[in-house]
């Protein structure tokens, strides 16, 4: 059974929200490197959630820099997944996504930074052939209405169907959205992997602003 995306809606990957990415026709290793920018990750072996935040949490203190960012990484129903912990706003997600996606191959990222004092929305974004293809906000009540990229029919249809644009409440458009997105691209995360087993993990640097 699959456990699809809603799930996200209801829990905490990470006390920042969550920075998922997923991959169809990309090899799990792969996808690591690519999120991991300029330098290549270091595998660090597999872990539970809680035990990598505790090493990401060592590691910075001995470092005296807290900055350390890794992921969780695997496969699920023919998709590749890798999902952030430590510090990733501002070198993973919105921005930060060149070299993401190669040719033949299609790759989406969740993104929802629940710390951030603006209080932003969740997104989802989509590239394909090496570009970005679309993505929208996933509470679009007080946001912007606009579905992005160059096929924003993708989506619409769909994102109007479930009535997103106009719901008020902020979690019901999240898990309206993440219905729509797991709909119409066949995406799924793993919720016990990535919430309770110990699963592939790697620093990565993700991509440092310029």
């Amino acid at each position: 059974m699959r456990d699809g995306l809603a799930w996200l809606a209801r829990e905490d990957i990470t006390w920042l929200g969550y920075c998922v990415t997923l991959a169809r026709g990309v090899e799990p290793g792969e996808l690591v490197r690519r999120l991991s920018g300029d330098e290549p990750p270091e595998e660090l072996g597999d872990r539970g959630a809680e035990e990598l935040v505790d090493f990401l949490d060592r590691r910075d203190r001995d470092r005296g820099r807290d900055d350390g960012v890794a992921v969780r990484y695997g496969t699920s129903a023919e998709l590749s997944f890798a999902v952030a912990y430590g510090e990733w706003p501002g070198r993973l997600g919105p921005g930060y996504t060149d070299g993401l996606s190669g040719q033949d191959d299609h790759v989406f990222q969740l993104y929802y930074e629940t710390q951030n004092p603006k209080r932003p929305p969740p997104e989802f974004s989509y590239f394909r052939d090496g570009g970005y293809v679309c993505g929208f906000q996933m509470y679009m009540h007080t946001w912007s209405h606009e579905i992005t990229g160059p096929h924003p029919e993708l989506l619409s249809d769909a994102v109007r169907a479930a009535g997103v644009p106009d719901e008020e409440d902020r979690g019901s458009a999240h898990a309206r959205s993440l219905a729509v997105v797991e709909q119409v691209f066949g995406l799924t995360l793993p919720r016990d992997q990535v919430l309770h087993r110990a699963v592939p993990a790697a620093l990565i640097r993700g991509q440092t602003p310029a």
